[in-house]
């Protein structure tokens, strides 16, 4: 069983997720325990946390009925809109279901449990997403908050994340940080991989989010040599750092190392190219900034080398259309390696018209 992870620093990084292998129920009322003393601490009602834990027992059911070599659940705290929450993802590589409608109506369950199945996760759920392939698997998505939220709350998250340790790890040592305020036209990002694993790893890649916190640099290629500067004391990390132009409708980034981009549209993938380099330890003095144009309708995906670079989304039909936690998601879980921390990173077009206007800070 994995152990939680920690958050890492500055106001805009990013908590990854804590991993549990579902393999019996032994651990079912530890893992919910776990799950409740946080939520106890963003503030969730004694009925609130009573609603997660029906839907962590639904989600664990589901992955002992259905699920068979990879069951795993994935959960983190959330800031989103400026309200705390939940989020709790379950993957499998079962049979898939064949028959959606008739999973999804409200008192179906094949496991027999109290909850009654699929139907009460969504009704528990203030945001609720499944997507499933026959023969591959299943992946669902759950996300509750706190507060009671307003019919005017934007659920819509426009950039997720599934970063997760090495197994066997306390610590990942990939990071990322994330500054989205549309109302000011600003969206930039930063994706990192703290060499190796662990807590030396964990330390590197914290400095570099620390440094890029504290900075603001428009050019994506200075502002990589200037975090460079600031964590030479650390084992180092590679990197990328991206910008999006609102007016341009230009994505300018500059990356060093194996962190691997694309940006997917109807014509196909663009790759994000990278400069050889370990950020804190060697870097060329000629990188340079470089750009795409980025539409509506394109689709960013950014991983570290805890996936392996052969993944096609083609091959998981209309998946574009779902939350982008479960895009991210279902890459981890076909496409991990592991035997590093693995971070994904799926963000859809952060424009206003397509953004719509959501901040998305976790």
């Amino acid at each position: 069983m994995e152990q939680p992870l920690q958050s890492f620093a500055g106001n805009g990084s990013a908590l990854a997720h804590t991993r549990y292998r579902i393999e019996d129920r032994s651990y079912l009322s530890l893992i919910k325990k776990e799950i409740a003393k946080e939520a106890e601490t963003l503030g969730f009602s004694s009925q609130s946390i009573g609603r997660l834990d029906i839907i962590v027992t639904e989600l664990a059911s589901n992955l002992l009925k259905h699920g068979q070599r990879k069951r795993e659940l994935l959960w983190k705290p959330i800031l989103h809109n400026k309200e705390a929450g939940i989020e709790i993802i379950a993957l499998d590589t079962g049979p898939g279901i064949s028959n959606m409608g008739l999973a999804m109506q409200d008192g179906y369950s094949s496991s027999g449990t109290a909850g009654e199945g699929l139907g009460a996760i969504k009704r528990l759920s203030d945001t609720f997403d499944i997507y499933s392939q026959p023969g591959a698997g299943t992946a669902v998505l759950s996300r509750l908050y706190a507060r009671e939220i307003p019919l005017w709350f934007d659920q819509t998250f426009m950039l997720a994340a599934v970063s997760v340790a090495k197994p066997g790890e306390k610590l990942c040592g990939d990071g990322y940080y994330l500054d989205y305020k549309p109302e000011e036209q600003l969206f930039r990002l930063l994706v990192l991989d703290g060499l190796g694993h662990g807590p030396e790893a964990h330390k590197a890649s914290q400095a570099a989010i620390e440094a890029y916190a504290a900075l603001y640099q428009k050019n994506q290629a200075l502002l990589l040599g200037q975090i460079h500067a600031e964590i030479k004391k650390t084992r180092g990390a590679v990197g990328m750092a991206l910008q999006f132009s609102f007016e341009e409708k230009l994505l300018r980034y500059c990356g060093v190392g194996n962190i691997s981009g694309r940006l997917l549209g109807p014509e196909g993938a663009k790759t994000l190219m990278s400069y050889n380099g370990i950020i804190g330890h060697i870097i060329s003095s000629r990188i340079n900034e470089q750009e795409l144009s980025w539409e509506r309708g394109r689709l960013l995906v950014l991983h570290s080398d805890g996936i392996n670079s052969r993944w096609d989304l083609s091959k998981y039909q209309q998946i574009q259309k779902h939350d982008p936690a479960l895009i991210a998601a279902c890459l981890y879980r076909d496409h991990s390696r592991g035997t590093d921390d693995v971070t994904v990173i799926v963000s859809k077009y952060p424009g206003i018209d397509g953004g719509k206007g959501t901040k998305a800070d976790r």
